[in-house]
């Protein structure tokens, strides 16, 4: 088995792959067993440099990370849908490309907080990855409880990986010659901080099967607060076989 991608929830063929948020681990995704569908199989992605990759260098860019997972993604048995939220749309963005230029395409992609590639997104500059920066950011997005923002020994842990993918997302440069062909669509929290429906339509120009935008209740880590919105999108557009 791959070290890239760990099954959450094995129960069919087709899989629905989650890639997390800057510095996050795959463990994130056990909070979305209840929002992916029955009859999709949930993967997440491990990011070296944390969970039971801890003692490995953290990933040297986003086309690492998408050239780590894409051997398992060709040998799965069905459909692969993929899931990227904030730093993570980056990430699964360039494994549906290059799963794309094997002529073994996604069944789709969705995306959530993270503006496409090429888009101005100050939370990713460089003045904004101190400590201070970052917790206060962490704060202002919300998803993550006071008491661990809190702790300085556990920060001192989690930042240098949330500062790592944070830099990788800023030197994303998109260099596939053509936007994607599969649906892609974008879910966004109607209380978001960071990031607007605006800011997520700017993926439309890097799909010919644009979906839209679709927002549910709660803020930066809304698919958490509002499964459902999750789950209908999945259901709606891909339902499991």
């Amino acid at each position: 088995m791959s070290d890239w991608l760990q099954p959450i929830r094995e129960q069919g063929r087709d899989r629905f792959v989650f890639f997390p948020s800057a510095g996050s681990s795959a463990s994130a995704a056990m909070a979305l067993a209840h929002a992916v569908p029955g009859g999709w199989s949930l993967w997440s992605v491990q990011y070296p440099g944390r969970g039971p990759r801890l003692r490995e260098p953290q990933a040297g860019s986003v086309r690492e990370i998408a050239v780590g997972c894409l051997p398992e993604l060709l040998r799965a048995p069905g459909r692969v849908l993929l899931f990227g939220h904030s730093f993570g749309a980056f990430a699964a963005y360039d494994t549906a490309q290059l799963l794309a230029a094997k002529q073994r395409p996604a069944a789709g992609l969705l995306v959530s907080g993270s503006a496409a590639p090429g888009s101005p997104m100050p939370d990713l500059s460089p003045e904004r990855l101190s400590a201070g920066s970052l917790i206060a950011s962490l704060t202002r997005q919300g998803g993550t409880a006071a008491e661990l923002l809190d702790n300085e020994e556990l920060m001192e842990l989690v930042l240098p990986a949330l500062r790592a993918d944070l830099a990788l997302g800023r030197e994303y440069v998109d260099d596939h010659p053509e936007p994607l062909s599969i649906p892609v669509l974008a879910l966004a929290g109607r209380h978001d901080p960071v990031m607007t429906e605006a800011h997520l339509a700017t993926w439309r120009r890097h799909t010919a099967a644009w979906l839209g935008c679709e927002a549910g209740e709660g803020d930066h880590f809304f698919y958490l607060q509002d499964p459902a919105v999750l789950a209908g999108a999945v259901d709606r557009h891909w339902r499991a076989a």
